[in-house]
């Protein structure tokens, strides 16, 4: 009898328990990024922990290059993605959890010494090469404004390439926040005064940075942590 009962509960017990989510992100400092430890850390990641902790989710995170989390991400069941922008191209992609992250500026970078670039508009970029990641909202926005992949806009999948090929000579412009920019010279030990801004590519930065599920993610686990991240964003201001 006391076998029966157990059994009944651990029934009970797997019917009412939620799966395992499965959480893919990238390399973007300082918001989600793998440390010296090896672990998955960042403003964003930090939040995410948060709020699955208080849905009560278990979960895995992993950091991939951009275009593979974003297959992941649509391909495989129970699995979330972050920090990833909502725009109307991926809104029929997944189902989304909102807002992640407060809205963020993202400029083109270039050396300090290089006095011969002078930008009034994004246009004037097209006549430079801009290194960025493969697949980002930002490589989506460039795209749409007329660059042209492999003429002025130069693809990598590992963000930390670009600033390396920008002290390198090898391009022209790095597209990323300020603090990213910082960040990536610091761990090149190369003093960030190297750097200036050149032009904020605004349009680039308005939209919401979230959390997104494939849509064969388990209904519950949709709600629960949709239910949390409200709650959070109630009580914290966004990173």
């Amino acid at each position: 009898m006391k076998v029966f009962w157990l059994a009944l509960i651990l029934f009970a017990y797997s019917i009412n328990a939620k799966p395992m989510l499965n959480v893919v992100t990238e390399e973007w400092v300082p918001y989600n990024f793998t440390d010296e430890r090896g672990e998955i850390v960042g403003r964003a990641t930090k939040k995410v922990r948060e709020v699955l902790d208080d849905a009560q989710i278990s979960y895995e995170i992993r950091s991939y290059p951009w275009v593979r989390s974003m297959k992941i991400a649509q391909t495989k069941a129970n699995t979330m993605i972050y920090s990833i922008y909502r725009t109307e191209e991926r809104e029929p992609l997944f189902l989304w959890a909102c807002p992640l992250l407060s809205p963020v500026k993202e400029y083109l970078f270039k050396l300090r010494s290089r006095d011969d670039i002078k930008l009034t508009s994004l246009d004037d970029a097209k006549n430079y090469i801009i290194s960025l990641v493969r697949g980002s909202i930002t490589h989506e926005y460039l795209l749409a404004q007329g660059f042209k992949n492999g003429v002025n806009l130069d693809l990598t999948a590992d963000p930390s390439a670009s600033p390396r090929k920008l002290l390198a000579r090898r391009v022209d412009f790095i597209i990323t926040t300020e603090y990213t920019a910082y960040e990536r010279m610091r761990e090149m030990g190369r003093p960030f005064e190297l750097l200036e801004i050149a032009y904020e590519v605004k349009n680039a930065n308005e939209r919401q940075a979230c959390m997104a599920f494939s849509k064969n993610t388990d209904l519950s686990i949709i709600q629960s942590v949709r239910a949390a991240l409200a709650k959070h964003n109630e009580q914290f201001e966004s990173p």
